[in-house]
């Protein structure tokens, strides 16, 4: 995955709908993963509140997925 389509995908994500111009690739990428980690800490602490089986599932896959994403993200910074 390329960094525009790691960008677009994300923002889609958090429903980002403007991409700030002046901005650098690498710079919108930190600033993403920053929200992906955000996001992965509140899914941890929700994980742990849970009681509901179907419910723990979902969230372990979500945080399975940002974990992917914030992995993705650090590949296309160190290229």
């Amino acid at each position: 995955m390329n960094g525009l389509k790691f960008i677009h995908k994300i923002q889609e994500l958090f429903g980002i709908l403007s991409v700030n111009e002046e901005s650098s690739k690498k710079q919108t990428i930190k600033e993403l993963l920053k929200k992906l980690k955000l996001r992965h800490i509140f899914l941890k602490k929700e994980l742990k509140n849970e009681t509901d089986i179907i419910k723990r599932e979902a969230i372990h896959d979500s945080i399975k997925i940002i974990k992917k994403q914030i992995k993705k993200g650090k590949d296309i910074l160190d290229d």
